[in-house]
């Protein structure tokens, strides 16, 4: 049964990390007659509650931002048709946030928390490439970015343009650890999720405390791995994109055939698609190499897979 407002908070939350399988899990878990989750996949309250989720800087995608909610009452109406079905809020960017492990725990001790990791270097190349699929990303190659991203994220730039700083997960996790009881955290691996989805599944459902159904298979869910080329304006192509005054006008002159040829006029010729470089990716991972046994030590999962 739902709270009310003023207290109101799901039973459980996937909090990331971002590119690890949240899109997956949340359409497994949707598919559970025992679960209600909205049909706003990334509610994000917990992390922008009372503030702006718009970048002071850089580029974003207004749609994502706009289903962001910042209110409460917003908040709870999502979750109005639940009845008393498990409720829960599929929100990676909880896992980057300095503060949402403290607000969730304020809202709901009892919460069921699932994290999930990925490969550091493999997840900062796969948010990479999510962002020049969807022209936010103006830099051309990873190695810019990368070269880049401190002073972006100085400059007030998205979470997610963070490829690298928030590959450093043991400081994310532990914010959970520390607050919550240890049976109450359950932690999994991308590639677990990928060749073993059943067994997962079964996991997800134990700590849930709901019966196991059938799994509802959903084979690469927001990938970028068949990309084939990128747009060669990325800048310009985003706007071309999203909705604005610009495009409603020419949607209102324009038949799709023909607005179709202008937009790939101005986009300009496409560009190969970006490849992760053998000496970056090895760059990358010593980054992370250190605190990697740590993370086996506080999860239980073996991580040796991982880039080295």
């Amino acid at each position: 049964m739902l709270k009310s407002d003023a207290q109101f908070s799901p039973n459980f939350f996937v909090v990331g990390a971002p590119k690890a399988g949240t899109t997956a899990v949340y359409h497994w878990l949707r598919s559970h007659p025992a679960v209600f989750l909205p049909t706003v996949k990334e509610p994000s309250y917990f992390a922008y509650a009372g503030n702006s989720a718009i970048p002071t800087n850089g580029p974003y995608d207004p749609d994502y931002v706009r289903q962001i909610t910042v209110e409460l009452e917003s908040y709870a109406k999502l979750y109005e048709a639940a009845g008393t079905r498990l409720t829960g809020d599929i929100s990676p960017v909880y896992l980057l946030d300095d503060y949402a492990a403290e607000r969730i725990v304020a809202a709901c001790p009892d919460a069921r928390i699932i994290i999930l990791l990925r490969d550091p270097v493999e997840r900062a190349f796969s948010q990479f490439m999510h962002h020049v699929r969807d022209s936010l990303e103006p830099c051309e190659t990873f190695e810019e970015a990368l070269a880049q991203e401190e002073q972006r994220l100085r400059d007030g730039w998205s979470p997610g343009h963070g490829y690298a700083t928030y590959g450093h997960y043991l400081s994310q996790i532990e914010k959970y650890f520390a607050v919550f009881p240890k049976e109450q955290i359950l932690v999994l691996e991308y590639q677990d999720l990928q060749s073993t989805p059943e067994h997962c599944w079964h996991q997800i459902c134990e700590h849930l405390r709901i019966e196991p159904k059938s799994l509802v298979r959903n084979e690469r869910v927001n990938s970028t791995q068949d990309l084939a080329e990128v747009p060669g304006r990325p800048g310009l192509a985003r706007r071309l994109k999203h909705p604005g005054a610009a495009q409603a006008l020419l949607k209102r002159l324009m038949p799709p055939r023909l607005r179709a040829k202008l937009r790939q006029f101005l986009e300009g010729p496409p560009r190969p698609v970006p490849v992760l470089c053998a000496d970056t990716a090895h760059a990358l991972a010593s980054r992370y190499q250190s605190e990697r046994r740590q993370i086996e030590h506080l999860t239980g999962l073996s991580l040796a897979h991982w880039t080295s």
